[in-house]
């Protein structure tokens, strides 16, 4: 075999490589074994696909052979829209081959200083330089959590990246094939190209913060609105009730006000009728103070926090539901590094609700909901177990993905867990549903929100080879329990 075509496969079978690890993590998609074996076996297809290609034809066609083939590929496995996918494997081409040409020019140096001239050698020497590259690149902070400007389709943006994109991959494909006689002209023309790109990125970024700030403003008075009707509405239905009461017990009074006068020399029913005013009085008395008091909680000393919970227990209260609650550790602490209150607070309310939501659909009739805040299993965890129906299968796996719900018909819409997962995305939180056998527990189900720095989606279960069997990809890792 020729040892060109053998150093072009090698040399190309890197920088698909390299350029998918970078695809993903512009796209902020986690890694695990199966995924990377995945990447690696592709690498090896695409790269064979592009020698062949470019033995027949040229290296331009071989490159849109394989830009097309990724981006095809990206589409179908991640269910992206066609433009997005076209642009992000774009920008990790471009990404990958600034690297490169940084690869080129600092191996250039020692293959020349240590007099290296095997080919196969120095394709190597390339490749171990350009992933610490691409690894110090991505452990800037600015850039680990990707590229979110993208998802955006800004056009003046876009159109920028894109320019700029293909003008990298138009160089490599013009002096790539003579990199051991021009790394200094490629290191000079790669690093102007590289720093207009990155500029051009950081101003995507820059204008991608400003307006999640405006986003972020806008749905908080949206919310506190929102809460303040809520709060208008329980006030207008505790009034309500408390007339109701009064108009119940006054009739009844005034009945036994005329028994009184009309038996009023009549000792014996005197006292009669006196015991049944101060048992009337008393039912009255225990009937308002359950309208207004409920068991004290155990609270975090945190305002918004505490109000939501208080109001999630009156929740429970109106459907009869057992509802407990406890704090575990400083959550403080929580609310200042780790995920921001307002965010905590949505989350608390989404998944006390759904739960309460789920309750009320069942015919179990033990009804209790135990929440658990603060510190478990060496994590901060936000825990909700309820007794009520379970998840169904086709709604635990599109978890997520779209608004999907098991209880529509009794008040479900499916957001809150689409909010859930941005924010645990935002945070690198995990996600982990429970299902229980009602034989070792009381509770049917738990939803556990883990600040555990993976970001995973997790659910054990007893159900687990079921759910198995209707899981069409790796995005869930689910286990028996």
């Amino acid at each position: 075999m020729d040892i060109n075509i053998v150093n072009s496969w090698i040399k190309m079978f890197f920088i698909i490589l390299f350029s998918m690890l970078i695809l993903r993590r512009i796209l902020n998609i986690g890694y695990n074994k199966r995924v990377i074996l995945i990447i690696f076996m592709q690498s090896i297809l695409f790269s064979t696909i592009y020698t062949i290609i470019k033995f027949y034809t040229n290296t331009g066609m071989a490159i849109l052979a394989v830009y097309v083939l990724i981006s095809c590929c990206i589409k179908i496995l991640n269910k992206y829209k066609i433009t997005y996918s076209m642009l992000s494997v774009l920008v990790s081409m471009a990404l990958c081959l600034l690297s490169f040409g940084v690869a080129v020019a600092i191996s250039f140096v020692l293959y020349t200083f240590l007099n290296i001239e095997n080919d196969i050698i120095i394709n190597l020497l390339i490749a171990f330089i350009q992933s610490l590259f691409i690894f110090l690149f991505f452990k800037i902070k600015r850039f680990r959590n990707g590229f979110d400007f993208l998802k955006n389709q800004n056009i003046y943006i876009d159109i920028i990246i894109t320019n700029i994109s293909t003008i990298i991959i138009f160089v490599y494909y013009l002096i790539g094939n003579y990199y051991h006689k021009t790394a200094t002209n490629m290191f000079i023309l790669f690093s102007f190209l590289g720093l207009f790109m990155i500029t051009m990125i950081q101003e995507a970024f820059s204008m991608q913060y400003k307006q999640n700030l405006i986003n972020k403003t806008i749905e908080e008075y949206k919310k506190e609105i929102k809460e303040k009707d809520q709060k208008i509405q329980e006030l207008s239905n505790e009034k309500f009730n408390i007339s109701k009461l009064n108009h119940e017990f006054y009739n009844r009074q005034m009945a036994l006000e005329l028994k009184v006068k009309e038996l009023v020399s009549e000792a014996g029913e005197e006292i009669g009728i006196l015991d049944r005013i101060n048992n009337l009085t008393k039912e009255y008395s225990d009937n308002l103070q359950n309208l207004r008091s409920m068991p004290k909680l155990q609270l975090t000393d945190i305002t918004e926090i505490d109000d939501m919970f208080k109001y999630m227990q009156e929740e429970c209260y109106k459907s009869n539901i057992d509802f407990k609650l406890q704090i575990e550790g400083n959550i403080y602490y929580l609310i200042n590094n780790i995920i921001s209150k307002n965010k905590l607070e949505t989350l608390i309310g989404d998944h006390i609700k759904d739960a309460i939501i789920a309750i009320n659909s069942s015919n179990n009739k033990y009804k209790s909901i135990f929440v658990i805040l603060g510190i478990k299993n060496n994590h901060y965890e936000l825990c909700v177990y309820d007794t009520g129906k379970e998840f169904d299968i086709e709604v635990l796996l599109k978890l997520g993905l779209e608004p999907i719900t098991s209880h529509r018909e009794t008040g479900g819409s499916g957001i809150g867990f689409i909010t859930t997962f941005e924010t645990l995305k935002e945070c690198k939180a995990s996600l982990i549903i429970e299902e229980y056998n009602l034989d070792t527990t009381d509770y049917t189900k738990s939803v556990i929100i883990r600040f555990d720095n993976r970001n995973e989606y997790k659910i054990r279960t007893y159900r687990a080879e079921e759910i198995r069997k209707r899981s069409k990809d790796n995005r869930i890792i689910i286990e028996n329990i």
